[in-house]
């Protein structure tokens, strides 16, 4: 594509009428809110006027993004969280279009697969071949976004990025700095990397890491190895000849680039047969066994015991303060966002959940595991005679549901939550609308949304994700 095709593509992308369309395509209902405190409802107000002001900046250069917002994400006990940026929702709209512009002059760059893609081809994969003859190499890049060299990237998209005004644009945001909604104005750039770091969570972030290695993706394929990258969680599998070169070419051709892999005397570094169990985006592959970390199922274990926990000690703060419910309503809520914590949920299309992320497992005395566990904590609640509600929902079924019947009723589907008295029938029930209240409906849109992205946002945490984009 020539400079001239690419200022058009960027002057048609953030025209003032495609700013407001992806607005009120993508963002008009969404609950983030960036540094300036403002969702997508609130920011509806003036986004009319505030688009058509940031269009003009955007072609004329002049345009700045707001920091972002930190929010920090536990990686577990002992290690560093992982911190996430979050944009103001103008600056979710700049980038959205940013996006947009780097996958058609990227375009074999972008993205493709999705972490359970992966899983499905290497579990049909894994299950037809020999595990004594198949050398797996499984690690991670350690501090991966945290790391890339930004002049280097930026040299790489300019090799292809010929129009000024979006090389700038994407330079500008790699530059803003992330900090916490307390900071001062002078002391948000203090502890700013301007050398190294791409944000994490903006929707420009994969696509740009993706870039950064592309080189080192493609030359794997010159090992007469199986490769799969999803973002910084690396497998090589083939023959262990092979295997042993690729994986010295790859920490080689990392160095390079600033990232390194841990060592091979590493727990995080696996090198060995299929016949010896390894990890691989959260999952555990045992020779034709799929099933999950220790850790992992023990922290959804206790994420469940939490909710158990909430109920217990907020139960008599929430009738106070809610003075439309009583006792049973509280429990019938509780049950009911405690289903949708062990079933995941649908919105947008997308499948939500711990359920959802790890339906490629084979492992079924799992499932039943925490089916078991869950049901048996209610034994520690009194207002529920210590017995589980008839009510309470299988993980176990969920699995076969998410897999093969996701519209079958069994999983809540936000999607089918359409009509405004749908919407008010749903808050009511949990809780959400008092029965004297006189809400307008933009009101009620936003309180659902709202309270939707909570239970969404609740979900992906059990996946592992970083913040969606």
């Amino acid at each position: 594509m020539s400079a001239i095709e690419q200022n058009e593509l960027f002057d048609e992308l953030f025209s003032s009428e495609n700013l407001l369309k992806t607005f009120n395509e993508k963002f008009s209902n969404s609950g983030a809110k960036g540094i300036d405190r403002l969702n997508g409802m609130q920011y509806s107000l003036r986004s009319q006027n505030d688009l058509i002001k940031t269009s003009e900046k955007c072609l004329n250069g002049s345009f700045r993004f707001s920091p972002y917002l930190e929010m920090l994400k536990s990686k577990g006990k002992g290690k560093n969280p992982r911190v996430i940026s979050i944009p103001t929702v103008r600056d979710r709209v700049v980038l959205r279009q940013l996006n947009i512009f780097l996958c058609n002059i990227f375009p074999e760059y972008v993205p493709k697969s999705v972490a359970s893609t992966y899983i499905r081809a290497l579990s049909a994969d894994f299950l037809s071949s020999n595990p004594d003859e198949i050398y797996i190499c499984s690690c991670d890049i350690e501090g991966f976004y945290d790391n890339i060299i930004k002049d280097r990237l930026v040299k790489k998209l300019s090799s292809r990025i010929k129009s000024k005004k979006a090389l700038n644009l994407i330079v500008r945001s790699l530059l803003t700095p992330t900090s916490h909604i307390s900071a001062k104005r002078n002391q948000r750039k203090e502890s700013f990397n301007k050398e190294k770091g791409v944000p994490q969570g903006l929707s420009i972030s994969n696509v740009l890491a993706s870039i950064y290695m592309s080189d080192i993706d493609i030359s794997m394929s010159s090992y007469n190895v199986s490769y799969y990258r999803y973002v910084d969680d690396v497998l090589i599998y083939g023959d262990k000849e092979c295997v042993s070169k690729a994986y010295l070419s790859i920490r080689r051709k990392l160095k390079l680039r600033g990232l390194n892999t841990h060592p091979p005397s590493s727990p995080k570094t696996h090198l060995g047969y299929l016949n010896q169990p390894f990890g691989f985006l959260g999952y555990v592959f045992n020779g034709n066994d799929i099933t999950v970390r220790d850790s992992t199922l023990e922290a959804f274990l206790q994420s469940i015991a939490a909710r158990f926990s909430d109920f217990t000690h907020n139960k008599n703060k929430r009738l106070k303060k809610h003075s439309h419910l009583t006792i049973d309503d509280l429990k019938e809520i509780f049950v009911e966002e405690l289903n949708e914590k062990i079933t995941g949920a649908i919105s947008g299309n997308k499948r939500y959940g711990w359920v959802a992320y790890y339906s490629n497992i084979n492992d079924l005395s799992l499932l039943h595991k925490i089916d078991f566990i869950t049901k048996e904590m209610f034994s520690r609640l009194n207002d529920f005679d210590r017995q589980s509600p008839k009510e309470l929902k299988k993980i176990s079924r969920a699995y076969y549901e998410i897999k093969f019947n996701p519209q079958g009723g069994y999983i809540r589907n936000y999607d089918k939550i359409e009509t405004l008295k749908q919407k008010t029938d749903f808050l009511v029930s949990r809780g959400r609308i008092g029965l004297d209240e006189r809400l307008t409906r933009d009101q009620i849109e936003e309180r659902f949304e709202r309270y939707k992205a909570t239970i969404l946002s609740r979900m992906q945490a059990d996946e592992g994700e970083i913040y969606p984009k």
